[in-house]
């Protein structure tokens, strides 16, 4: 039982708290204390207000590498190779059927069987809910109808003049095609997925409702199919059917279709595979300069069944698609996440570095004799064109799936 003194020390102290602004610690103090903590609470400390933000700016920055999400049974984790820690109980505020589309730095777009799309912080947890699909979609005459039976696989239908397309987790699971990008410092953002290679929806903050860019592209007109999509400078990337890629342009209040200033969409992409290839992936990628690469994912079934990347960059002069051997002397490529990275300045192991490509085992579509049974994921390094596949010893084989992603600590 507390005595008396100690009920006094203890009414003492909790004066003492609240009464001390702790946003007014010394500068030095701070800075101090900041830098001492952990790398995940190194980065909430900077939201606490705008003295703590200001002082977090000056801190020694910790280097930039790729994280990895550790999807177990029952539990999310964040593992981070600089520091070869695994951070777990991260997944507060995710409900039990969420699943990923696409991530921005520490934000996943997450979507629920509902068809209600949210975006989550890996690192604060807060969730920015979005529009609901039942509501008014902008842009072409479709609506989603919500299978309001409980339990159900079918989540519902996308339903327009022409034709009723089921809505469920088989397909937008195993054909997950999305964008996200946030600007942490403004809280803008701008969300883009395809569903079923037909429908493209879009919405930017500050929007009314979901886009429906079916009919603004002229996409059936053309007989055109979108195939996937990167997001880069205000501009949303869209790799077609034929090897076309269309442009639209999120700068101004509403988007709109970018078509004179619009170098491939006349020079689109072809690639015909040699004996013994097989390509397993094919995606879309924006360098800090604009430029678009497209990156295959390869099996070389001869010999000794090899995996692959091929990077290809248009060349403006000659408007011809060449395959190159680099991304850049300071870029890095996480597969699937739509545009390169900045690659850390220092060697932090595991084969992270420039010139590299994270991918997961799904990006091959691997069976298990193609791969190693201790490893869900790997590093592609482009002057080798060798991979280092990742140990997973740590986590006791209790994952189900690994995805990168790489924390904004800028």
């Amino acid at each position: 039982m507390d005595t008396p003194n100690d009920l006094m020390r203890e009414e003492e102290r909790r004066n003492v708290s609240e009464n001390h602004d702790w946003s007014k610690l010394y500068p030095d103090l701070l800075r101090s204390i900041l830098e001492s903590l952990n790398s995940i609470d190194f980065h909430r400390a900077k939201t606490v207000c705008s003295d703590w933000y200001s002082i977090w700016k000056t801190c020694v920055k910790r280097p930039l590498c790729p994280w990895r999400i550790i999807y177990g049974k029952d539990s999310l984790m964040l593992f981070n190779p600089g520091e070869d820690k695994i951070y777990k109980g991260t997944n507060v505020g995710l409900s039990n059927d969420s699943y990923f589309m696409a991530g921005s730095g520490n934000w996943l777009l997450m979507v629920d069987s509902h068809l209600d799309f949210y975006i989550f912080n890996l690192l604060t947890y807060k969730i920015i809910d979005l529009p609901s699909m039942e509501s008014s979609i902008r842009g072409g005459n479709v609506r989603f109808e919500r299978n309001r039976e409980h339990g159900s696989s079918e989540w519902g239908h996308f339903v327009d003049p022409c034709r009723k397309d089921y809505v469920g987790k088989d397909i937008i699971i195993c054909r997950r095609s999305a964008v996200l990008w946030i600007d942490e410092r403004t809280g803008d953002y701008v969300v883009a997925w395809i569903f079923n290679n037909h429908y493209l929806f879009s919405y930017k903050k500050g929007d009314d409702s979901w886009w429906n860019w079916n009919d603004h592209l002229n996409m059936e007109s053309l007989s055109l199919s979108v195939l996937d999509l990167a997001y880069r400078n205000s501009k949303l990337y869209l790799y077609t059917t034929k090897g076309h890629i269309k442009i639209v342009d999120f700068s101004g209040n509403n988007p709109i279709e970018v078509i004179e200033k619009n170098p491939y969409w006349e020079h689109p992409f072809r690639y015909f595979t040699k004996e013994g290839e097989n390509i397993c992936k094919t995606r879309m990628a924006i360098l800090k300069s604009g430029e678009v690469l497209i990156i295959l994912s390869v099996l070389k079934l001869r010999t000794k069944r090899k995996l692959l990347f091929y990077i290809f960059k248009m060349n403006l002069e000659s408007n011809i698609w060449e395959r190159v051997e680099s991304i850049g002397d300071d870029e890095m490529l996480i597969f699937g996440h739509g545009v390169t990275i900045r690659a850390p300045v220092q060697d932090v192991g595991d084969g992270i570095k420039s010139g590299s490509i994270y991918f997961a085992r799904d990006d091959f579509q691997l069976r298990p004799i193609y791969y190693p049974a201790f490893s869900n994921c790997g590093v592609f390094d482009l002057a080798t064109s060798i991979i280092k596949w990742l140990k997973e010893d740590s986590f006791n084989n209790r994952f189900v799936e690994t995805q990168w992603f790489v924390p904004l600590f800028d």
